[in-house]
C-alpha cells in the first residue's frame, strides 16, 4: 500500500508561505527600527504597532519608540520559533513516527510560542497605548493577526493533546497484544 503524505506536503507548503510572510514582515519592522536609529527621528512610515497615533496630540520620545520597536521585534521572533517547532513535527510525521512524545511536545511548544506572540504583542500595545496616553480604544488592538495566533496557539495545544492520547492508546494496544 502506497503511503500518501499529501496533507503533510500541503502543510509544508503553508509552513514555507508562513516563513516567507513572517520574514518580509520582520524585515519591514527592522527597516523602520534601523531608520529610527540611523536618523534618530521618526521614519515617514507609521509605527508598526496597532496603536494609531495619527492625529493624536501626544509626543513620545525616540527612545520610547525604540524600546517598543525592539520589544515588538523580540515578540515577533516567537513566530519563527513556533514555525520551527511545527517543521520539526512534520519531519517526524514524514518519517512515520506519528505516536511519539516528540510530536506531541513539538505541537505544545509551537502553541506556547504562538500564544506568547499573541499575548506579548497585545501587552506591548497596551503598554504603548498607556505610554502615549492617547484616546485610542483598547478594542482597536484586537486585530485579525492577534486572533489568528490565539487560535493557532490553542489549536497546537489541541493537537498536542490528541497525539498524547494516541500515544496512550498505542501503548495500551501494545500491552494488550
Amino acid at each position: 500500500m502506497k503511503n500518501n503524505n499529501k496533507g503533510i506536503h500541503a502543510f509544508n507548503t503553508i509552513y514555507i508561505g508562513g516563513v516567507i510572510f513572517a520574514t518580509f514582515k520582520l524585515i519591514d519592522y527592522l527597516q523602520w527600527t534601523f531608520q529610527l536609529v540611523k536618523k534618530w527621528e521618526l521614519p515617514a512610515e507609521p509605527f508598526f504597532s496597532k496603536v494609531s497615533l495619527v492625529g493624536a496630540d501626544t509626543t513620545i520620545s525616540i527612545g520610547a519608540y525604540l524600546f517598543f520597536a525592539i520589544a515588538y521585534i523580540l515578540a515577533f521572533a516567537l513566530i519563527f520559533l513556533g514555525l520551527y517547532q511545527l517543521n520539526n513535527s512534520t519531519k517526524l510525521l514524514l518519517q512515520e513516527q506519528i505516536f511519539r512524545q516528540e510530536v506531541s511536545a513539538a505541537f505544545k511548544k509551537a502553541g506556547h510560542y504562538f500564544l506568547g506572540f499573541a499575548i506579548g504583542t497585545l501587552l506591548i500595545d497596551i503598554a504603548f497605548l498607556a505610554w502615549a496616553q492617547t484616546s485610542s480604544m483598547f478594542v482597536e488592538l484586537l486585530s485579525t493577526e492577534l486572533l489568528v495566533f490565539f487560535i493557532m496557539g490553542y489549536l497546537m495545544y489541541f493537537l498536542s493533546d490528541v497525539f498524547k492520547k494516541g500515544i496512550h492508546l498505542q501503548e495500551e494496544n501494545e500491552l494488550t497484544i
